[in-house]
C-alpha cells in the first residue's frame, strides 16, 4: 500500500489527537531499557502537520534520573499507551547524547514521519 501525503496527514492527525486526550501525554528517553529522562508534552503537542511529518512543540527541560547514552524513546499517551518507539538518533534532536543523572536534559527538536 502507498498512501498519499494527505492520507499520511491524517494518519498522523489521529496521533496527535490522541496525544491530545486528557492530562499531558509522556515521552521517555531510554539508555537501553533504563528510563533515563521523562518529559510531559504539551497539550496540543503537536506544532505542525505537514509533508507527512508531525513536528511537536518541545517541552521544557527535565533532570536525567540515570546517566549514559540515550539510545531510544517512547512516546505515551495520557492513559499511558504506547503511541511510537523512536530511534533517539534519528528522530529527536536533544542537547547531548549523554546523560548523567542529576543533568538538565533538553530536547531541541522531536518530530515524527510516515
Amino acid at each position: 500500500m502507498i498512501l498519499s501525503v494527505d492520507a499520511k496527514n491524517a494518519a498522523l492527525q489521529g496521533i496527535a489527537d490522541r496525544l491530545n486526550v486528557g492530562t499531558n501525554s509522556v515521552l521517555s528517553l531510554y539508555v537501553g531499557a533504563t528510563l533515563a529522562a521523562e518529559f510531559a508534552l504539551t497539550n496540543p503537542s503537536e506544532a505542525s502537520i505537514a509533508n507527512a511529518v508531525m513536528v511537536f512543540k518541545i517541552p521544557p527541560r527535565v533532570l536525567a534520573v540515570s546517566s549514559g547514552v540515550l539510545t531510544d524513546a517512547k512516546i505515551l499517551d495520557a492513559s499511558g499507551a504506547l503511541i511510537a518507539t523512536l530511534d533517539v538518533a534519528t528522530e529527536i534532536t536533544l542537547d547531548k547524547s549523554q546523560v548523567y543523572q542529576g543533568g538538565f536534559v533538553s530536547i531541541t527538536s522531536l518530530q515524527i514521519g510516515i
